[in-house]
């Protein structure tokens, strides 16, 4: 076999199965440029006014360079895009596996050229503070536990669940907003509660102050399989759990163990008037003095942080990245202060811990996905509300982390209300209802959620303090505005087509 064939014959076996598309590497390459940038802007007062940079040349003098010339590496490498882009674009020999050797070359040149800039500011640049903050690092081994568990738990009780026929199949199953085209397991709530319950345990023991969220997230999972279990066997004698106001009976008494241990928001800040004061009334429960009004209103709040996060987990992959998302949001608060208590740490973990879990579920989830969250996603909610209380986070700001979800059920409870029906009975006319009904595919729902969780994340947690009442109300208002609207053109549009007919 000659030289030619037996190329030919390893890069039939390299790139056998492999997509012929090049968008990943160039999503990849786009990604590294930037980091590149970004981290020479970063520690770019830090570097000494010279750099050894021209390795090729002599040892000595002959290396250095300004140290200016770093980013030559990242413009290179744009450049490097650029060209492969334009031979890949007036390529006409179409030669097999050109595309991939010509992205793989670009790929491998890119890596080098940021290991290159990490390496010389390592070796050219005086001592700078970490980039990323121990006390963050320190959220690194509950978050990867809490994904690998389960991404490698989830395979399995995917086949248990279709084993014991807890499968929720579109051709048998009839739901209003049901948008499913294959059958799908149910209870990947229950698994993120009990991964969620053991890691935190492992983690952080069963502290006091923890006992009460615990209990409500174990509780949560029992009801959520249960939950599971009904809607995938008609003749069960669970079906009374189909009332919605049994179920809303339920959550109120889920949240309970939450309230007991003492865990209530106990001011509420008033835009443009400081704070009020919920805590002047309390009752003794044992050993502990729970707050009236502090107690009812946190019941009510959580409860409704759970429902407007459930009721949003209706598009394939949604719901894991509005959860992930937020939890990272609400870790990363609870590291911000600068004397960090016992208490911040242990929820950031909890919610590293959620995060990682979540973004598990990632891969299954997706469209189209393998397993459903079911009637336990509560627990998910449930874990962001009362770690949000756990660590005095603003309303203002709670509201903005899972601001989509929490407009969208607003709009839809007075919508129901409005149109004479249930407001906790389901229907189809959620936002990603009506965003499907405009021609966007699951995935692109599904990202514009995930993006919109980032984005308004973002802002909750970098914005002033002094403009955040201003900029929180405005934006809650136009994407109030902008869902309504949809809303009444939807109904509108339903109303000239039920005419028509």
């Amino acid at each position: 076999m000659n030289i030619t064939a037996r190329i030919k014959k390893l890069l039939d076996t390299f790139f056998a199965g492999r997509r012929r598309s090049v968008a990943p590497f160039v999503l990849l390459n786009i990604f590294l440029i930037l980091v590149e940038v970004l981290y020479i802007f970063s520690r770019y007062k830090y570097i000494n006014s010279e750099i050894p940079f021209w390795f090729a040349k002599s040892w000595g003098d002959f290396q250095l360079s300004p140290k200016g010339h770093l980013y030559y590496l990242p413009a290179t490498a744009f450049f490097l895009i650029v060209v492969a882009g334009s031979i890949r674009y007036v390529n006409r020999l179409y030669l097999r596996y050109f595309d991939e050797i010509v992205s793989y070359f670009v790929s491998i040149v890119n890596v080098f050229f940021f290991y290159s800039i990490y390496y010389i500011i390592q070796s050219a640049s005086l001592p700078f503070p970490p980039f990323i903050s121990a006390k963050f690092l320190t959220l690194v081994p509950p978050f990867t536990a809490a994904f690998f568990a389960i991404y490698v738990i989830l395979p399995y009780f995917i086949d248990l669940a279709h084993w014991k026929r807890l499968v929720t199949d579109p051709g048998i199953h009839t739901h209003p907003a049901m948008l499913l085209r294959e059958p799908s397991a149910r209870g990947g709530g229950f698994v993120y509660a009990i991964i969620f319950l053991l890691l935190s345990i492992l983690f952080l023991g069963i502290g006091k102050q923890f006992q009460g969220i615990y209990l409500s997230v174990f509780m949560l999972a029992i009801l959520g399989i249960i939950d599971d279990f009904q809607n995938t066997h008609p003749t069960s004698e669970f079906r009374v759990l189909e009332n919605p106001f049994l179920r809303l009976l339920l959550l109120f008494l889920c949240v309970l163990p939450i309230i007991l241990s003492g865990l209530v928001v106990s001011t509420v800040s008033v835009p443009f008037d400081g704070f009020v004061e919920l805590g002047k009334i309390s009752i003794s429960v044992g050993s502990v003095s729970i707050p009236v009004v502090s107690a009812i209103l946190t019941m009510v709040w959580v409860v409704w942080l759970m429902n407007a996060l459930s009721w949003s987990n209706g598009i394939d992959g949604q719901f894991a990245g509005v959860i992930g998302i937020s939890s990272i949001f609400v870790a990363i608060l609870a590291l911000r202060f600068e004397d960090l208590e016992p208490i911040h740490r242990s929820v950031a973990v909890m919610a590293a811990i959620s995060a990682g879990a979540a973004f598990g579920f990632t891969k299954y989830t997706w469209y189209p996905s393998k397993i459903m969250w079911g009637f336990g996603a509560m627990a998910a909610g449930l874990v962001i509300a009362a770690l949000s209380i756990a660590v005095q986070t603003k309303v203002l700001v709670s509201v903005l982390f899972i601001l989509i979800p929490f407009l969208d059920a607003l709009v839809t409870f007075f919508r129901r209300i409005i149109q004479k029906k249930n407001p906790l009975s389901g229907d189809r006319g959620h936002l990603h209802h009506l965003l499907l009904d405009r021609g966007w595919s699951v995935q692109k729902i599904a990202r514009f959620y995930w993006f919109t969780a980032l984005a308004f994340g973002l802002i909750g947690l970098l914005s002033p303090e002094r403009y955040m009442v201003k900029l929180s109300l405005t934006i809650i208002g136009a994407v109030g505005f902008f869902i309504a609207l949809l809303n009444l053109r939807s109904l509108g549009q339903r109303n000239r087509k039920r005419e028509a007919e």
